[in-house]
């Protein structure tokens, strides 16, 4: 008889352990729907959502604080539910200023001594009705006088057919191509990086002009970088912070910090490169690389000549090429 008595009861407990049960006398804050998902959306759109929440509790549910992703910004709110009662809060984003997904977050606080802060979510996509793809942007790196290509494609999402009226851009580094891919929905835009680009890195703005009213003009950045025959990566070395007490207590740290910085010639055979620098307390060490073409230099503090403070200047190249005879 006992054995029986012990089981039922053991089982009593754990099933009562699986039910939550609200203490007496507080307030329960219960948001049915906790998660929005707007699905997608042209940017631009105002999308507006509102939350349902319940006190399923004895005592009066005080919203204490909302916090939010921006641009979410709240619309309604009541800063007190009463025992049985539900009220709503109402939320606004305005898609204006965004593009791709969204992934909003919104705390509420209150005074439920069981779960302070309820997060709830607000999510979704955002595209641009007329977008350049896979970004409004070419990016092309390549050595002077090199002929080099980029695309993107200009897809119009809208429900009406879009016709590109001109491609507007400078002419002195590249050249466009446009061609259509599906008619008044699809193009295709090709750069052409001119033989005589100059050297060095520079954006280059392209303004798409269109018979959309929504979107006129779609702008899109052609970022050039156009290395000499002799170039390094990356232009600038840095070696970061490190607190003095760490170099003079560990040895190693000073080898941890250390960055490689590659001098490159294009199409080199016999490359040489002396180093030297103008900074007191850095190392510099070189090593050719097996076809002679470039250089990995390793920099690095020297422990003993380190002092507090910045550490700013150059690092010269001397080279054999007679074009590049000094680089700094």
């Amino acid at each position: 008889m006992h054995l029986p008595l012990c089981s039922s009861l053991t089982l009593v407990a754990l099933l009562l352990l699986q039910i939550p049960v609200q203490a007496a006398g507080t307030p329960s804050a219960v948001f049915p729907d906790p998660v929005f998902e707007f699905g997608r959306v042209f940017r631009g759109k105002v999308v507006d959502h509102v939350y349902r929440l319940r006190n399923g509790g004895s005592e009066p549910l005080r919203i204490q604080g909302i916090r939010m992703t921006a641009p979410l910004t709240i619309e309604r709110s009541l800063a007190q539910v009463a025992p049985g009662a539900e009220t709503e809060i109402r939320f606004t984003l305005d898609t204006a200023s965004l593009q791709g997904s969204f992934e909003g977050e919104i705390v509420v606080t209150v005074n439920d001594p069981a779960q302070p802060e309820v997060t709830l979510a607000f999510e979704g996509i955002i595209v641009p009705e007329i977008e350049g793809s896979p970004e409004p942007a070419f990016w092309i790196v390549a050595q002077k006088g090199e002929v080099k290509t980029a695309e993107l494609e200009i897809i119009n999402h809208g429900a009406e057919p879009l016709r590109i009226e001109m491609v507007d851009h400078p002419k002195k580094s590249f050249d466009t191509h446009l061609e259509t891919v599906e008619e008044g929905r699809r193009f295709r835009l090709t750069l052409i990086l001119d033989r005589g680009a100059p050297s060095g890195k520079t954006r280059e703005p392209i303004t798409i002009l269109t018979d959309s009213k929504k979107v006129p003009a779609l702008k899109v950045l052609a970022n050039l970088n156009i290395r000499e025959r002799i170039y390094t990566f990356p232009e600038v070395v840095q070696l970061g912070a490190l607190p003095m007490s760490l170099i003079q207590t560990n040895p190693g740290a000073v080898e941890q910090s250390a960055q490689t910085l590659m001098v490159y010639q294009q199409g080199g055979t016999d490359f040489q490169v002396k180093l030297h620098t103008d900074v007191p307390a850095l190392d510099l060490r070189g090593e050719r690389g097996p076809k002679g073409d470039r250089y990995q230099v390793t920099v690095s503090l020297i422990r003993d000549a380190v002092r507090p403070g910045p550490l700013e200047g150059s690092i010269y190249l001397e080279t054999n090429d007679p074009d590049f005879p000094l680089l700094g």
